[in-house]
């Protein structure tokens, strides 16, 4: 299974988490939510914030306590906060490493210390995970194909690249989600063209010394998942007002993933055989 802890945290920070909201208008809304359950990973993070957020560039820690509840067993976790700085801003994460197995159902929970006020969501995750993907490469010219088979709804096909700059690596993702065909009998076929990517991370598509790794990461989601539309798995998260948020916006869902490394093309010889067609 996909360990994601570490591209999840990023994620959720360079995503941001830009709330719509009428400071003048009255509402009831406490906290705005974003993030999701991913059964694959070992550690769960969601991203807690006032829907009013301070301006504070140092933010303390939230007074809040965000538990998440067992619907089945009513067993309750608690979530550990830490505040972490991106490129746009300082965010309050709420992780725990309790194991989110498929099936299960959350009630998600942020009670503020203060007053007892709460924003709370319930969480489904997928059933079924046994899912297979298929990932092939082929002429640099051509895309990478991801198919995938037995999946209920896909919420995103992501390619996500780890790139060397000024003695960093840095983390890029982009959604190909909105390129899927479904052959009406269970099958999903994606494609990624690295090109495309590479333009969008400034490397010369023909000559990239400086990517470092290439994955696909394929996201599983249940129903109630919204369309993504091409957004990436983190985007899509903060680009609606979820209706099922209690007192609050944002969404946070469930999610089953699988995660695949990929060459993003292959470069033929000038001496060998002539190259193959593109892949269907």
């Amino acid at each position: 299974m996909s360990r994601l802890l570490a591209l999840l945290v990023v994620a959720l920070g360079l995503a941001g988490c830009e709330v719509a909201f009428d400071p003048i208008a009255e509402s009831d809304f406490v906290y705005a939510f974003s993030g999701y359950l991913d059964a694959s990973a070992d550690t769960q993070w969601v991203r807690v914030e006032d829907v009013a957020p301070s301006t504070d560039p140092n933010p303390d820690l939230l007074a809040v306590e965000v538990t998440l509840t067992d619907l089945a067993s009513g067993a309750v976790t608690g979530l550990t906060q830490e505040v972490r700085t991106f490129a746009t801003g300082p965010a309050h994460l709420f992780w725990t490493t309790a194991d989110v197995p498929l099936g299960a159902r959350y009630r998600l929970e942020a009670r503020r210390v203060a007053d007892g006020a709460t924003t709370s969501t319930t969480v489904a995750i997928p059933a079924d995970g046994s899912f297979t993907v298929e990932v092939e490469s082929g002429r640099f010219i051509c895309p990478t194909v991801v198919t995938i088979q037995g999946a209920g709804r896909v919420a995103d096909v992501q390619a996500r690249y780890v790139v060397a700059r000024n003695g960093e690596a840095l983390d890029y993702r982009f959604a190909h989600v909105d390129r899927l065909e479904n052959d009406g009998a269970g099958t999903d076929i994606g494609r990624v063209y690295f090109g495309e990517d590479a333009r969008r991370m400034n490397l010369d598509p023909l000559f990239f010394p400086d990517l470092l790794s290439a994955d696909i990461v394929v996201a599983v989601s249940t129903e109630d998942w919204p369309a993504p539309a091409g957004l990436t798995l983190e985007d899509v998260l903060l680009d609606i007002q979820g209706e099922g948020v209690e007192n609050g916006l944002g969404f946070v869902g469930g999610v089953v993933t699988q995660r695949h490394a990929f060459v993003p093309g292959v470069i033929g010889s000038p001496f060998g055989p002539p190259p193959t067609p593109c892949l269907p």
